[in-house]
């Protein structure tokens, strides 16, 4: 046998198989004719569907069943966390700026008093945001750049606010395109703070916070791709045939109850406590949690309205 064709390209180790113990490479020539790059594109696109199938129906009905298996170390038949998680927010967000509704929200200047005009929404409603809007508008004009609910901010920056905030009164669509742009890095970080809660919370595990963090991965690639399922059911109900509204809309309600039953059982199998405990703890991090989402979102409509 040829000792040039046994011996890893890269680093010239003698090889013992396929791939270089060495440096990891694999003895593979990439200088092929295109016959060869097709066939071989097939079979990396069939392998990617065979693990992504693998990955999504255990993720969806079978919590904690994921993220136990790739703690345990098995993580080759399956699509790794991170990268779950990466695709499924790229993906997410975009569905979301499809799916929420559109509306049209026109202000006539020459008359304050006038209601807004929303496509597809009653004229009633139209005149309850109407009025709602005015009222913010007016008590942000009240209160001036000095008013301390916006105390981070500079004086420069109070004005700059108000008046985006006038033309996001005027046009919505603007800070909510920018809202979208923005999510995904915000739910990026929110997500090692989500592993840290359960760091403090499971401390006695004694496990590693990496194990934590590959439960947040699963657990918010989870929710990204329900929220989407549930926000197309939604427009799937308002759209489709009516003897089809009423299963759809039952679909729906099962999809938004399942997520928050999801993270519970989630929480009772990978950390395999007792039924108490586990409540206890359920609540305390969906209680923890929920304060943080709610101090990020405020804080991500800010910058919305500071940079639309």
């Amino acid at each position: 046998m040829d000792l040039q064709a046994r011996q890893c390209d890269n680093c010239h180790t003698s090889l013992q198989g396929d791939f270089c113990h060495q440096c990891g490479q694999e003895k593979k020539s990439y200088i092929r004719n295109v016959s060869g790059v097709v066939t071989e594109f097939f079979g990396e696109f069939s392998n990617w569907d065979t693990r992504v199938w693998r990955t999504l129906v255990p993720l969806w009905f079978r919590p904690g069943y994921l993220s136990r298996r790739y703690v345990q170390g098995h993580r080759v038949p399956y699509v790794p966390p991170l990268r779950l998680y990466l695709f499924t927010s790229i993906i997410a967000f975009l569905l979301f700026a499809q799916l929420m509704p559109e509306s049209v929200v026109t202000v006539n200047p020459a008359n304050a008093n006038a209601p807004l005009a929303i496509d597809g929404v009653t004229a009633q409603q139209a005149e309850n945001i109407s009025g709602l809007l005015s009222g913010i508008n007016e008590g942000v004009k009240k209160q001036g750049p000095t008013d301390s609910d916006l105390m981070f901010l500079s004086d420069d920056n109070k004005d700059i606010f108000y008046s985006k905030l006038d033309a996001i009164i005027a046009n919505p669509k603007l800070a909510i395109n920018k809202f979208f742009s923005l999510a995904p890095q915000m739910m990026f970080m929110l997500l090692p703070l989500f592993a840290l809660l359960l760091k403090l919370l499971y401390i006695r595990s004694e496990r590693y916070y990496t194990e934590h963090l590959i439960v947040a991965l699963h657990s918010h690639s989870f929710i990204l791709q329900f929220s989407v399922l549930y926000l197309a059911l939604q427009a799937l109900a308002a759209v489709s045939w009516p003897w089809l509204v009423q299963p759809v809309e039952w679909l729906a309600t099962a999809t938004l109850i399942w997520i928050p039953t999801y993270l519970l059982l989630c929480q009772k199998f990978y950390y395999q406590q007792g039924w108490g405990k586990t409540l206890l703890k359920f609540w305390l991090t969906s209680a923890l949690y929920s304060i943080l989402f709610m101090s990020a979102i405020i804080g991500l409509i800010i910058l919305s309205i500071l940079w639309s």
